[in-house]
């Protein structure tokens, strides 16, 4: 790039030129490969967000199928195996009878597998359902529906006061229902199940060691801590994946979609979830929701630590 500025004598006319020259080559082409680098991103978002609606819509297709089309079946065979075991049962042998046994419990499960992935898949279609909600209302009505199974076990479940948030009701009673569930199921054969829930708001410095956190929020903590059996360390990553299971389906009954659902649930609220456990040692799993300081009212203190 070339600039040329004329010198004038006393009597206006140019007597000479002041030239200049500068060599842009290296910032043209900085600034053709930042807009080439921004043209390519901008493409690969849209492709992303093609790619988004194309599996939102068979994800609801999905939804329909698993709510519609694999019920109707799925119901049939759970009659016949119900008249089966209704009108003939005694006229089977042993064998026979166990393996109408064995149709029941299958049936059963994948009854259950069918609503969990059903579940899993409408997380997405929810996102605009936020309300003002006590969750501390919802925790009492979770551990109200294990009332017979608390009971029976002779467990204790002790829990804190919890924060008036926005939130998804429905969400978080799947997800307080998951996670209890867990307690009271994988607990040990000589001890009664102690499950403690406890509440508290993060400091700002405490919300800075999680990256997947947005420092420009404020959070609180919710922790579900257990007696029970436990697990190896190296599976905290492995038990928040869809159909992953550490226990036989004999041991314990689950679809190994419950925790895989609670991590959905907590992102789709913009949070953040982990477990930490040692084998025959318990567990606790960390929830840490984003606290809404305009509209929350927490039934404990707060406090400005940094």
């Amino acid at each position: 790039m070339a600039h040329a500025l004329p010198i004038r004598d006393v009597e206006g006319n140019i007597s000479s030129w002041v030239c200049s020259a500068s060599d842009i080559h290296d910032r043209k082409m900085f600034s053709d490969e930042l807009e080439r680098q921004i043209n390519e991103r901008t493409q690969a978002l849209k492709e992303a967000n093609t790619q988004l609606k194309h599996a939102n819509k068979n994800l609801q297709q999905f939804a329909f199928i698993a709510s519609h089309d694999l019920q109707e079946p799925l119901r049939k065979i759970k009659t016949f195996s119900s008249i089966l075991s209704d009108n003939y049962l005694d006229s089977l042998s042993n064998k026979g009878k166990d393996l109408v046994g064995k149709i029941h419990t299958s049936s059963d499960r994948l009854s259950v597998l069918i609503q969990d992935v059903l579940n899993f898949s409408s997380i997405e279609f929810s996102q605009n359902a936020f309300v003002k909600k006590d969750i501390s209302t919802i925790l009492e009505n979770v551990i109200g529906d294990f009332d017979l199974v608390i009971e029976e076990k002779q467990a204790v479940v002790k829990r804190d006061p919890m924060p008036v948030i926005e939130v998804i009701p429905i969400q978080i009673n799947q997800l307080f229902y998951n996670l209890l569930s867990n307690s009271l199921k994988f607990c040990t054969l000589k001890d009664h199940p102690i499950v403690t829930i406890s509440s508290r708001k993060l400091t700002k410095l405490e919300a800075m060691k999680y990256a997947e956190l947005n420092p420009q929020l404020n959070y609180f903590e919710i922790l579900f801590a257990d007696n029970g059996i436990g697990f190896d360390k190296k599976y905290k990553e492995k038990i928040f994946e869809i159909f992953q299971r550490l226990h036989s389906h004999q041991g314990y009954s689950g679809t190994g979609i419950g925790l895989a659902l609670c991590r959905k649930i907590v992102q789709n609220h913009n949070g953040l979830i982990f477990a930490e456990s040692r084998e025959q040692a318990g567990a606790i799993f960390h929830i840490i929701l984003p606290l809404n300081d305009l509209h929350a009212k927490l039934p404990f203190i707060l406090t400005d630590e940094t």
